[in-house]
């Protein structure tokens, strides 16, 4: 989420401190839960102008206005100090409540998705076989499902061998799941092989279409049995399948961990 602020929209109101948070649904749904409608619905028309196409943000708009439109009137100027005191007291509880979810989310567990050569052209190339999707709208499926598993996740494609090698190098340390599709180097490479060979974390091979119902040289997987596991011809769903069975792998993990740490306290 960026920090650009779209005209036509303002955060702030009589004495509201809160001006300059990112807006983000997680602010929205505190201003909520303290009464604040009208911040709410600021924050929500504010992601709006973002994704205009959200469904889940139009209904939540939908719900906090109806919500202001039954709710009392505002107080008079009489009562404005009075009531400015306590907003500016919420607005604290605000503010470190969301710095206690933002500290959260910088512990969330991440995903790496790699793409391999010719996906930049999904959309385009043989759509009977691949699908009409296109990557970037794939990629958006796979953030946004990853973020509804409490995940975050990062994408990258590249043609070239060695920049899907170095790519892979990142997750030795900066990530807790590899998904990757490695598309035609996938019945070639050794090299990206070996590389795999390198993590101790989950590997998730992911193929749009079924690999063992094409071309022979096509049905042999140099990284198959390196590979965790392994989803075959379920078009772009095969993505967030694998996001979501990412999330459990590394559920189960967290609790295997927990589980040794009190034993061993």
């Amino acid at each position: 989420m960026t920090d650009h602020k779209p005209e036509g929209v303002s955060m702030g109101g009589d004495g509201d401190d809160g001006a300059d948070l990112t807006p983000t649904v997680t602010l929205a749904q505190l201003y909520e839960e303290q009464g604040f409608l009208d911040k709410a619905a600021a924050v929500y028309k504010k992601l709006l102008v973002m994704e205009p196409d959200r469904a889940k943000l139009k209904n939540a708009l939908e719900a906090v206005e109806k919500r202001l439109a039954a709710s009392t009137p505002r107080p008079e100027k009489s009562e404005t100090k009075t009531v400015l005191g306590h907003l500016t007291g919420w607005q604290k509880v605000i503010r470190e409540r969301k710095k206690m979810l933002d500290q959260e989310g910088d512990k969330r567990r991440k995903i790496l998705v790699i793409h391999g050569p010719n996906l930049n052209m999904l959309g385009r190339r043989e759509p009977s076989v691949y699908g009409t999707a296109t990557l970037e709208e794939i990629d958006e499926e796979i953030r946004k499902t990853a973020e509804e598993c409490g995940m975050s996740a990062d994408t990258f494609q590249s043609n070239h061998e060695g920049g899907l090698i170095e790519k892979i190098y990142e997750a030795l340390d900066g990530y807790d799941v590899l998904i990757i599709n490695a598309a035609a180097y996938t019945h070639t490479s050794v090299a990206i092989r070996d590389a795999l060979l390198m993590l101790d974390i989950p590997i998730i091979e992911v193929h749009l279409s079924n690999i063992y119902r094409r071309e022979p040289f096509r049905q042999k997987s140099m990284i198959a049995d390196v590979a965790t596991a392994q989803l075959a011809g379920f078009g772009k769903d095969g993505y967030t399948m694998a996001v979501r069975a990412a999330a459990n792998m590394s559920r189960r993990e967290k609790l295997t961990e927990e589980s040794a740490e009190s034993k061993s306290t």
